[in-house]
């Protein structure tokens, strides 16, 4: 169609204002619950207009875009009413219309008090992707809306033109990363390193993010790796008029089956808690409170031993410190104060996902939270003590990290490997270790070189981290410890895809030459090759039952076989005359 073509039909559309509005489902990964939806506007059904793009480009270049863009916000919010749909309504708006001098201010809210709704649910969108000349005028708006009582949100960040000072300076309450960050990010270290940056910029400014675009579970599983926990995709529920509200796709949890040490798992901060049942009155309650001065916290259960809610020591004792408070109060049943909001967490979950959670819906922390296993309640447990063991661990972690790359040291992979032997669990070893690396630190240098090592670190933490332990040696030498076979494949993939981007690290004379030429311990010139990965995989039959002399030993003929490899791997077996490991045979411990 032509310009003028397409403005006429942008005039019926806005005359008659034939929007129809899609609702795209955002989920809370952790807590496994809906957090809201994204209306998206669309023209009429086999219109030139119909997709956003031309609808709103043909809107902005008629200079109409405001008009546009406030019939879109009122059909959103109706229809979010009208299907009485649960959570948060996020709704876009573009800087530029936000802008305009034509932008109806006070409709928003109106609207919103007009159909009995919290200007709390609505979040206002701002996308990148339009540019803002202004952005102290465009701050101004901003802060119009909050001090009416609606949240924020930056969309596509990563795409637009004002990138981190447009975040900085409006402060948002959400950032939705933008789609190209997160297609195949399983697949791409780059854009894994842009989201974690990301991620941890948010927690400091205590912002949520939210990953939209998630199309397949690899990316789901990693970007749930990254600590990411609000998601929105295809995979998740796609844009509908009558939009799912359950999360149907294939969990984290599912996705990855993680062995969660108990020492970071939420059982780890299970403590025996009192019950009662619900009808338990509170004058009963308080003389519990009373007689046992360190308990803080009873757990509210039915007669099918369900977890309910809780109730905890100076919540009652505030109730009871008012005014007539206890003659009010104390015969009523715990049932009508208990907070049946609290968290409820897996025994298995990562003390660090816990944390996520606690934080992720409420603008307070709570104090308490529910430990279940298998729909039963375990215990409860106490934020302090999860704050104060996520404080030991990181002080342990830095204490005993190697410097260069910031993975687990020896006393680090010692503790794992005497983990794993008082267990009585099999396990694999995978010791990894970098060929020919003498020369190129010679010739490049230790920067270099430390650059190197420092990549391949962090390969490893990325493909093998979520499921296994990932160790550094020292040097150029590090550990995996696994108990799933998987990591023989996995081993197999690193190893491929390590030895195909060497590139990166020489200039293009030594690559063209396939070689480096360096001097040897006589001081005689010589052609070296190029850095290779090789590991010797150890498994369980041998690893099982050695002790830490038999496992160092076997290792380094491990690494000795797979630098003998011509594809540098290496499933060890020990030879039955090996003599050189022949005093280290597995022992068994009583």
């Amino acid at each position: 169609m032509t310009a003028i073509d397409l403005s006429s039909e942008l005039d019926k559309i806005i005359e008659n204002e034939k929007i129809h509005v899609l609702f795209q489902p955002i989920f809370n990964i952790n807590s496994q619950r809906l957090h809201g939806f994204e209306a998206l506007s669309r023209g009429p059904e086999h219109s030139a207009l119909f997709s956003p793009v031309p609808l709103f480009q043909t809107a902005a270049h008629e200079g109409r875009l405001s008009e546009l863009e406030e019939i879109c916000r009122r059909h959103s919010i109706r229809q979010f009413d009208a299907r009485e749909l649960p959570g948060k309504l996020f709704i876009n708006i573009s800087p530029k219309a936000l802008l305009e001098p034509s932008h109806a201010k006070g409709l928003t809210l109106s609207l919103v008090q007009e159909l009995g709704l919290s200007p709390d649910q609505i979040v206002i969108e701002l996308s990148e992707q339009y540019p803002a000349d202004d952005i102290d005028l465009l701050k101004e708006c901003l802060n119009h809306y909050r001090s009416q009582g609606f949240l924020t949100a930056i969309d596509d960040l990563g795409t637009g033109y004002s990138g981190l000072r447009l975040w900085s300076e409006l402060a948002p309450d959400y950032v939705k990363i933008d789609r190209h960050f997160i297609h195949q990010i399983d697949q791409s270290p780059v854009k894994q390193e842009f989201v974690r940056s990301i991620i941890d910029l948010c927690q400091s400014l205590s912002c949520k993010v939210i990953a939209e675009g998630i199309e397949t579970p690899a990316e789901l599983a990693l970007l749930t790796q990254l600590g990411i926990v609000y998601c929105q995709g295809y995979l998740l529920g796609r844009p509908q008029t009558q939009p799912t509200q359950t999360l149907k796709a294939v969990a984290p949890q599912e996705t990855k089956q993680r062995q969660t040490r108990y020492a970071e798992s939420a059982e780890s901060l299970s403590t025996r808690t009192i019950c009662v049942t619900p009808e338990t009155k509170l004058k009963a309650l308080s003389a519990r409170f009373v007689r046992s001065p360190h308990l803080q916290v009873v757990a509210i259960v039915d007669a099918k031993q369900k977890p309910l809610g809780v109730v905890d020591r100076a919540q009652l004792m505030e109730l009871f410190s008012t005014p007539y408070g206890r003659a009010l109060h104390e015969n009523s049943p715990v049932i009508e104060v208990m907070n049946d909001k609290v968290l409820k967490v897996p025994a298995c979950m990562p003390i660090s996902e816990v944390s996520q959670c606690l934080t992720a819906e409420h603008g307070t922390v709570a104090q308490h939270f529910m430990v279940m296993r298998e729909q039963q309640l375990l215990g409860i447990g106490h934020t302090k003590d999860l704050l104060q063991q996520i404080t030991e661990q990181r002080i342990k972690m830095a204490r005993h990290a190697n410097p260069l790359s910031g993975l687990p040291g020896n006393i680090p992979i010692q503790e794992e490997l005497q983990r794993l032997r008082q267990q009585g669990r099999a396990f694999y070893l995978a010791y990894f270790d970098l060929c020919h690396f003498k020369p190129y630190n010679d010739i490049y240098g230790f920067c270099r070189g430390d650059e190197v090592i420092q990549s391949l670190a962090l390969r490893l933490q990325q493909q093998l981290g979520s499921e296994h332990f990932v160790g550094h040696v020292g040097g150029d030498d590090f550990v995996v410890i696994g108990t799933s076979q998987a990591i023989v494949d996995e081993c197999r993939r690193l190893l491929l895809s390590f030895n195909q981007d060497r590139e990166a690290f020489y200039s293009p004379d030594d690559w063209l030459a396939q070689c480096v030429m360096a001097e040897d311990r006589q001081g005689q010139r010589v052609a070296h090759p190029l850095i290779s990965l090789c590991v010797g995989l150890l498994p369980p039959e041998v690893t099982r039952f050695c002790d830490e002399q038999g496992l160092s030993a076997y290792s380094a003929a491990a690494k000795k076989q797979a630098k003998a490899a011509l594809n540098g791997f290496s499933l060890f077996t020990p030879a039955p005359n090996d003599a050189a490991i022949a005093m280290y045979r597995p022992l068994k411990f009583a």
